[in-house]
Parts: C-alpha cells; sequence; structure tokens
C-alpha cells in the first residue's frame, strides 16, 4: 500500500450530561461530569475542531445537542471533518466511540485484569521466561448497531460480555487457562476475542496491553503489535527554539513464531529501533541529518526510510507531539486500530 499520512489533534473539554432514553437502571440517566477527550486524523484538519470542543467545555451537553451520547457528542465534533477523516472519543473513563475512514461506527471500553503468566517456549535466560505478573488492560470493539439510540447502548452488551471472561481471567494464572498455555500478547489477544465471540458475534477487534507501551492488536485474522517509545528533544522552527517529549508508536504486522508465539519479541523491537532512537532522542532535531522538517511529520518520515532497515516488519508509525498534535504515517499496516487511543 502507498504510504498514507495523516495528521492528528487531540483536544480536551469538561462538561455535563444527562442521557434520559437509557433504561431507568442506568446511572447515565442522571446528571453527571466527565473530562472527554476526541482525537480526529485527516489529511488536512479544519481549524475549528478545537473550537467546537472548547465550545463545550464546563457546558450541560443534554441541554444544547439532540443527542449526548458518545456517538452524538463525536458527531457534533466531526461535523466540518472530510468525510474520510478518523476520529474518536473518550465519554468516560475507559470507553468511547470511534468513527473510521469508512464512516462506521465502533463502541469500545477498556477493563483491566490482574494476572500472572510465563512464556514456556522462551530462549533461556529470557526474563519472560520467569513467572512474573501485570497490570493487563483490554480494549474490545464493537460496531455501533442503533445510531439512533440516544444512548451509549452498546457499552451494556460489552459489560455484559465482559463480565463473565474477567471472572476467568482476573487474579489467575493464565498459563492454566485452556488454549494459554503459551500466553503472549498475541495469544491472550486471539484468546480474549474466542472467548468474547459468543456473546459478541459482531466483534471488530481486540487489544491487549501487555504494558503501558507495548501490547497486541487482533481482528479475527490479522495480527499487530506496538511499541511506544519517548524522545526528549529540541525543535528550531521559524526561528523559534521549543521541545517536546515526543510519544512515538511503532506498529508491526507479522506472522506468529510457530514456537515462540509472539509476531516479534517486544524486547527485540527496543533493540532493532535503538540506533534510531538514539539519532532522536535528547537531540536538536534541526540538526539531525537526514531529518527533513523538525517537527511529528519530519520524525515520521525519517523513522519511514530507515524502517525496512532496521525493522521491515514496521508498518506505521504515530508521532504525538504532547500539545494535542502529530501524525500518522502508515504504509503497511491498513486500518487496523485507527487512532491512537482517544
Amino acid at each position: 500500500m502507498p504510504d498514507h499520512l495523516i495528521h492528528l489533534q487531540a483536544v480536551q473539554f469538561e462538561a455535563a450530561r444527562r442521557l434520559p432514553l437509557a433504561p431507568a437502571e442506568r446511572a447515565e440517566t442522571r446528571l453527571h461530569g466527565h473530562g472527554f477527550r476526541s482525537v480526529a486524523g485527516a489529511t488536512t484538519l479544519p481549524v475549528d475542531f478545537a473550537g467546537r470542543a472548547r465550545a463545550m467545555d464546563y457546558q450541560p451537553l443534554h441541554e444544547f445537542l439532540p443527542d449526548a451520547s458518545d456517538l452524538g457528542v463525536l458527531r457534533h465534533l466531526a461535523a466540518d471533518l472530510p468525510a474520510s477523516a478518523c476520529c474518536a472519543l473518550q465519554g468516560a473513563p475507559g470507553q468511547g466511540v470511534r468513527r473510521a475512514a469508512d464512516g462506521r461506527h465502533y463502541a469500545w471500553r477498556m477493563w483491566q485484569f490482574e494476572s500472572a503468566h510465563h512464556l514456556p517456549n522462551v530462549p533461556p535466560g529470557h526474563k519472560c521466561g520467569r513467572l512474573h505478573g501485570h497490570g493487563f488492560r483490554a480494549v474490545v470493539h464493537v460496531p455501533v448497531l442503533d445510531p439512533a439510540a440516544g444512548w451509549n447502548a452498546e457499552q451494556a452488551r460489552l459489560e455484559a460480555a465482559w463480565a463473565p471472561v474477567h471472572a476467568r481471567i482476573h487474579q489467575r494464572y493464565l498459563n492454566d487457562l485452556v488454549g494459554l498455555d503459551n500466553p503472549t500478547s498475541e495469544w491472550l489477544a486471539v484468546w480474549l476475542w474466542r472467548a468474547l465471540l459468543p456473546a459478541l458475534p459482531d466483534l471488530a477487534w481486540v487489544t491487549v496491553y501487555e504494558t503501558a507501551s507495548c501490547g497486541a492488536h487482533f481482528d479475527g485474522a490479522v495480527h499487530r503489535i506496538w511499541k511506544d517509545f519517548t524522545i526528549d528533544s529540541a525543535s528550531l522552527q521559524d526561528a523559534v527554539m521549543s521541545g517536546h517529549t515526543w510519544t512515538l508508536r511503532l506498529q508491526l504486522a507479522g506472522e506468529l513464531h510457530p514456537v515462540f508465539g509472539w509476531a516479534m519479541d517486544f524486547a527485540e523491537v527496543k533493540h532493532a529501533f535503538d540506533p534510531l532512537f538514539r539519532a532522536l532522542d535528547h537531540q536538536p532535531l534541526h540538526a539531525v541529518d537526514g531529518l527533513t522538517t523538525p517537527d511529528s511529520a519530519g520524525i515520521a518520515h525519517y523513522i519511514r526510510r530507515h524502517a525496512d532497515r532496521v525493522l521491515p516488519a514496521l508498518g506505521r508509525v504515530d508521532v504525538l507531539d504532547g500539545c494535542g498534535g502529530g501524525v500518522s504515517l502508515d504504509w503497511g499496516c491498513g486500518g487496523l486500530q485507527a487512532l491512537p487511543e482517544a
């Protein structure tokens, strides 16, 4: 696939709402408030995207929006975006909606579970071969079935589907579960997919966070992994010296190794990327040889030019600048996990 660059913008606002169309037993019927966060991605972003969010800051959304659900708020924010733009909203802690580039909407929910595991097939001396544990997170996406519901209806069925799965994996030894004798992030995503599918036959994709900075996606057919890095670097633009803690998310595709059970060891990703990391971290980016512009797009293209040499499986990089801006450059991953988490 050809290189595809989209510009990202994240906005945050605080607002109150009530969703009177929700069933009476749902807490959403009562007046409540959230810290909302939205991310949009398009080849060109309108300048008033952030302005729409600012207009909703500290406002009672249900008093001026005909639909104050997550989907209704996202549609309002995205009203001026191009039809092909991706966008996402976190409407409450750990839940929200997304619009993909093809216009389809998905509801998502994030859960945390605490579990122990070890990887029995790793090379001798590998730290993951020792018994250890993680605070895992799982993000589950399903299509929005009723866009006119007026409340976050998909959250109810996500909650119902997740509860019995959570009981099986929370505070458990994952290796003891049937189908998880080698519980890599990739195989854990597959296991969760299979466990959720009977209750969610329209399941779109599952994401597993092994740690806050690495994990795996699975959509029923394709495996993706990612690894995050941060660089603390200076930038000279238009005669103004500035700097950011940039977040780099490397997204890689690959078949699972028949023995190790991973697309690529996260430690190997870190090792392979280290030369590029050192070239960018704690550096004046405007002086880095081969970096065309000292900004998010320049960083993304710099990594792309070196990717085939250092990380052939790399197919996408997201670069976020810490001020709500950034880019996503995709040349081999396609639409899976359309935006960084909202």
